[in-house]
């Protein structure tokens, strides 16, 4: 976990307890964990470093303003989805650098991921009682209603990855619901095991979200990460 000691110092060093969503997803990635592709394109390499990541990525790519006084991006349109072109990305470049911000800007071009069987939510946090924490649930912008989360004290096994998935209420979600197939239901315990192995190893992570996380008939993709370290 070389590189996850080296993000997390990284910040430290900068006095930021809290990562950007690109260092948030390279950090998961470190573990070997599905994110989807990315490339940061700094705000002085500007549009040309953004139509080159573009290229890489290949189309339809989304793009997201990076910023550190910028968190809830999808608030102030800091989100730009389903860019299928060069002139799309050029509207999405002008229209993200409008956004106001006192910090360094960049722009993270992402690889658009296709539509999942269901989006999920992985966490955790650091309990003042009970310590590292690994919470599950179905994610997406039904998280604050649905309200339908499992919660374990980390590091957890087979065993409890497999309760945690099974007890939401919204888990005939993931076993295939109105004719979509089921998720793949070892991805998401892997990745709920890989998690609570991270921050108990990790307890200056103070919280994790990883939302959505995309399920798949076969596999998963970590499309959006937040990470908040102690202070």
């Amino acid at each position: 976990m070389n590189k996850v000691k080296e993000i997390i110092d990284t910040a430290k060093s900068e006095d930021r307890n809290v990562l950007t969503e690109f260092e948030s997803k390279e950090l998961i990635k470190s573990l070997d964990l599905p994110i989807t592709e990315q490339i940061l394109v700094g705000e002085d390499e500007g549009f040309e470093g953004v139509k080159k990541a573009c290229s890489t990525i290949g189309y339809p790519v989304v793009m997201k303003l990076i910023a550190e006084d910028v968190v809830h991006k999808s608030d102030v349109g800091a989100v730009k989805l389903n860019i299928g072109d060069e002139d799309d990305a050029k509207s999405a470049f002008d229209e993200l650098m409008k956004i106001e911000s006192q910090a360094k800007k960049s722009i993270s071009v992402q690889e658009m991921a296709k539509e999942p069987v269901a989006e999920i939510i992985v966490g955790s946090l650091q309990d003042a009682q009970f310590g590292p924490t690994v919470m599950f649930g179905i994610g997406g912008v039904l998280v604050e209603v649905m309200e339908d989360v499992s919660f374990r004290i980390a590091p957890i096994n087979d065993f409890d990855a497999d309760e945690m998935v099974h007890e939401i209420k919204g888990f005939k979600i993931l076993d295939g619901y109105r004719g979509k197939p089921p998720a793949d239901l070892d991805s998401i315990k892997h990745v709920l095991k890989e998690i609570s192995e991270l921050v108990y190893e990790h307890q200056e992570i103070s919280e994790m979200d990883l939302n959505p996380v995309f399920a798949y008939e076969d596999g998963l993709k970590i499309v959006d990460a937040r990470i908040i370290l102690n202070n």
